[in-house]
C-alpha cells in the first residue's frame, strides 16, 4: 500500500467542503435527511482529531442503507434533481468514512468537484461563486497533498495560481465562443419555496411573507413610474367555495397579444429590463398590460408574459407597460367575470346587494366597499387566524376582520361579483425596494401580493386594493420598509441579512452585496446568445460569419505560442545542468534574496548547512535537501522521479518558511 502524507489535513479539509455543502443544501434537502449529513461529517472530523479507526466495512455498510432508506422516504422519486444530489452527497461522505488509501481519495476528490458544481443547479448568484470557487481551491490543494507532503498552505497557494491563470482564458471563452441553444434542458429542481401558484389561497400568500428569496429585478431605462408597482403575473378567474383558481379557459385560450395595437391604442407606462430568478414556473412578471419583445418571452391577450420553454436558469427580458383598454367587455367575458359557482358566504351576499341597493353606478360601488373596510375598523396582519368551513368570507368580514392581502381580495372579488359587476383576483407582487445607485428595484417572496381588477364603464380594468385604505403604508417600497409591520415582519421572516436589517452595518452590506449580484446577473449570467452578438457586431461590424472564427483560431495559437515559449526559454539556456543542480541554484537564488547566504568558497553541502544555521525556520527541509543533494551528487544514487518530486516539495516549503 503506497504510504499517504497529510491524511489528517486531508480529511478534515473534505470535511470542511462537504460541511459548507450540508449548509448551503439544507434550504433544499429535507431536515431528517440533512441531520444526517452533518452528523456524517462530524463523525468523519472527530475519529480524524482523536485519531480513532474508521468504521469497519459491515458498519458502514448498514448505515448507508439506513441513510439511503431514509433518502428515499424524505425525499422520494420524483425530483430526480434533488435525488441525484442527494445521492451524490451521501455516497461522497460514507466514502469519505472508509477511505484509506490514496486512490479512495482520488475518487473523493472527484466526487467533491461534482457536489460542488451540483450548487450551480440552484443558484448562481456572486457569492455563491466566490464561495464554490474558494472551496474548489480547496479542493483542488487536497489533491496536490495526495501527490506530496508540503503543506496545505504552499498547495492551496499553488492552486489559486492555476485559477488565476485559468480565469483570462474563461473570460475570452464567455465573449467569443459561439453560445448555441441547448440540445437538451435540465429540469429545474423545486425550490423550498415554489413562490406563486394557479390558487389563491389567502394562508398559502401569507407563509411567502417568511421568505426573502429573490424573485427577480427590474431596471427602469428612464424615470421610474409612479408608485404602487402592481407587478401582474397570474389571474384568477374561478371561485371553488374557499380560493380562486385559474380556469382552464385563461390557462390555455388567450392568443398572443399584438403590440403594435397595443402601442397604438394604449398609453405608454414604462419600459424597463427584468432578470428573472430560476422558478419551475412558466410566468413573468410586468406592471399593467405587458408586452415583451425578448427571445423566449410571449405575451397573452391579459396583458401577461410567459416563458415559452421552462428554464432552470435566470432569463432577463425587456417589457413595455401600457395602460389596460377602456374596450367594452364582450357578452362572454362579462358571463366569465361575474359568474359565482358557490354562494354558501349568505352574509357576503347581503352585503353585496346592500351597497348595489345604496348606490347608483358601478364608480360608486367601488367607493362604498373601500368605506366598508374603513368604517369596519379592519386590520393587516401577516399572520392571519386560520378559519374552516364554507363560508370563510362571512367569518373574514364578520368576525375577524384581521387578513392579509389574500383575504381582502377574495372578499372584494366575491362581493363585486355577487353585486354583477367584472372582477378577477390577480396575483404577483407589490413594491419593490428601490436602489437609487442602479435605478433597480428588487422584489422578494415576501412582497407578494394579491389585488383584484374590477371592470368600471369608461375606464376598463382598475385596480381594487383594499390594502390601500387598511394599511396605506404598504403600498410603498417593499414590505420589508413598512415601519407599521416591521416588528411583525422580522419576527416572521427566515434568518438572513434581511431580518438583520435594523443594524446599519448589516444593512448597507446587503445592499452592497445585491449590487453587485445585480451587476453579475446581468452582465455574465445574462451574457446570452443575443447580447453575444451585439458584441460581436461591435467589434466586426456584419463580418462576424467569418471574422470570429478566425479570431479565436489566430489568439488561441498566439496563446499556445508565447506559453511554449515560457515553458523553454529558461530550460534552452540551463539544459546541460543535471536537475538536482538546478535545483540547487534555486536555492541559492531564493537564499540571495534573504541575504543568507555565504560570501565564502564553500562547497554545496557546507552552504546547506550554513543556510540551516541561519534560517532555523526552514532547517529541517534544508538539511534534507542537503542528504538528497549528496545522494544523488556525489554517491551516485539515481536522481528518480520520487527523488525529483521530494526536491520540488522541499524547495516550496524552504521557500514558504517565515
Amino acid at each position: 500500500m503506497i504510504e499517504l502524507k497529510n491524511e489528517k489535513v486531508i480529511n478534515l479539509s473534505l470535511c470542511f467542503i462537504y460541511a459548507c455543502l450540508v449548509i448551503f443544501f439544507s434550504a433544499h434537502l429535507p431536515l431528517p435527511f440533512i441531520s444526517v449529513l452533518a452528523g456524517l461529517c462530524l463523525w468523519n472530523a472527530f475519529i480524524t482529531g482523536k485519531n480513532i479507526a474508521k468504521p469497519n466495512a459491515w458498519l458502514a455498510n448498514i448505515l448507508a442503507a439506513g441513510a439511503l432508506a431514509l433518502m428515499v422516504f424524505t425525499i422520494g422519486m420524483s425530483d430526480t434533481v434533488i435525488l441525484f444530489v442527494a445521492m451524490l452527497l451521501l455516497s461522497s461522505l460514507f466514502k469519505l468514512l472508509q477511505a484509506k488509501n490514496k486512490k479512495h481519495y482520488h475518487v473523493i476528490t472527484t466526487l467533491t468537484f461534482f457536489s460542488l458544481s451540483s450548487v450551480y443547479l440552484f443558484s448562481q448568484t456572486i457569492v455563491t461563486t466566490l464561495t464554490v470557487s474558494g472551496l474548489y481551491i480547496l479542493n483542488f490543494a487536497v489533491l496536490g497533498l495526495l501527490e506530496s507532503k508540503y503543506n496545505l498552505k504552499i498547495s492551496a497557494k499553488q492552486s489559486s495560481k492555476l485559477l488565476l491563470m485559468a480565469l483570462p482564458l474563461a473570460i475570452f471563452l464567455l465573449l467569443f465562443l459561439p453560445k448555441m441553444p441547448a440540445f437538451w434542458q435540465l429540469p429545474g429542481p423545486k425550490l423550498a419555496k415554489t413562490g406563486l401558484s394557479e390558487q389563491v389561497d389567502p394562508f398559502d400568500i401569507a407563509k411567502l411573507s417568511n421568505s426573502d428569496e429573490l424573485v427577480f429585478r427590474a431596471t427602469f431605462s428612464k424615470q421610474p413610474p409612479l408608485t404602487p408597482y402592481y407587478w401582474r403575473a397570474i389571474i384568477h378567474d374561478e371561485f371553488n367555495g374557499n380560493a380562486w383558481l385559474t380556469s382552464d379557459f385563461l390557462k390555455y385560450n388567450n392568443q398572443q397579444s399584438n403590440q403594435n395595437l397595443a402601442t397604438e391604442q394604449n398609453t405608454l407606462i414604462a419600459n424597463y429590463s427584468v432578470i428573472a430568478e430560476p422558478a419551475t414556473q412558466k410566468w413573468l412578471y410586468g406592471l399593467t398590460y405587458s408586452t415583451s419583445n425578448s427571445k423566449n418571452v410571449d405575451a397573452n391577450a391579459l396583458g401577461l408574459l410567459r416563458k415559452q420553454s421552462y428554464q432552470a436558469k435566470s432569463l432577463q427580458y425587456n417589457v413595455a407597460s401600457y395602460q389596460f383598454s377602456v374596450s367594452p367587455l364582450n357578452e362572454f367575458e362579462q358571463n366569465r367575470y361575474t359568474y359565482l359557482g358557490f354562494k354558501q358566504n349568505i352574509k357576503t351576499n347581503k352585503l353585496a346587494m346592500q351597497l348595489k341597493e345604496q348606490v347608483s353606478n358601478e364608480q360608486t360601488f367601488y367607493n362604498a366597499l373601500l368605506n366598508y373596510f374603513v368604517e369596519q375598523n379592519f386590520t393587516y396582519t401577516l399572520t392571519p387566524t386560520p378559519m374552516t368551513g364554507n363560508n370563510t368570507l362571512d367569518q373574514f368580514l364578520f368576525e375577524n376582520k384581521r387578513g392579509f392581502c389574500g383575504h381582502y381580495a377574495s372578499a372584494a372579488a366575491y362581493i363585486f361579483r355577487s353585486a354583477g359587476i367584472p372582477a378577477r383576483v390577480v396575483s404577483g407582487y407589490l413594491g419593490g425596494e428601490y436602489n437609487n445607485d442602479n435605478n433597480t428595484l428588487t422584489i422578494r417572496q415576501y412582497d407578494a401580493h394579491a389585488w383584484v381588477e374590477v371592470y368600471l364603464q369608461n375606464k376598463g380594468w382598475t385596480i381594487f386594493d383594499a390594502t390601500a385604505v387598511v394599511a396605506p403604508e404598504r403600498l410603498n417600497g417593499s414590505l420589508s420598509q413598512n415601519q407599521e409591520l416591521n416588528e411583525e415582519f422580522k419576527n416572521n421572516l427566515d434568518f438572513g441579512l434581511v431580518s438583520l436589517s435594523n443594524f446599519a452595518a448589516i444593512n448597507w452590506l446587503r445592499l452592497e452585496l445585491e449590487q453587485l449580484d445585480y451587476q453579475w446577473s446581468s452582465w455574465v449570467l445574462g451574457f446570452d446568445q443575443e447580447k453575444q452578438n451585439n458584441f460581436l457586431k461591435s467589434l466586426f461590424g456584419n463580418k462576424t460569419s467569418w471574422l470570429v472564427p478566425l479570431f479565436v483560431l489566430i489568439t488561441a495559437a498566439l496563446c499556445f505560442a508565447v506559453y511554449f515559449i515560457y515553458l523553454n526559454w529558461a530550460k534552452t539556456k540551463t539544459a546541460k545542468l543535471p536537475p538536482i543542480v538546478k535545483a540547487y541554484n534555486e536555492i541559492l537564488h531564493w537564499g540571495n534574496k534573504k541575504n543568507i547566504t555565504s560570501t565564502d568558497s564553500l562547497s554545496p553541502s557546507q552552504q546547506l548547512e550554513f543556510m540551516a544555521k541561519k534560517k532555523p525556520s526552514a532547517s529541517k527541509e534544508l538539511i534534507e535537501f542537503k542528504h538528497l543533494f549528496e545522494n544523488s551528487r556525489y554517491a551516485n544514487k539515481p536522481f528518480t522521479k520520487e527523488r525529483k518530486t521530494q526536491a520540488k516539495d522541499l524547495i516550496k516549503l524552504i521557500k514558504s518558511s517565515k
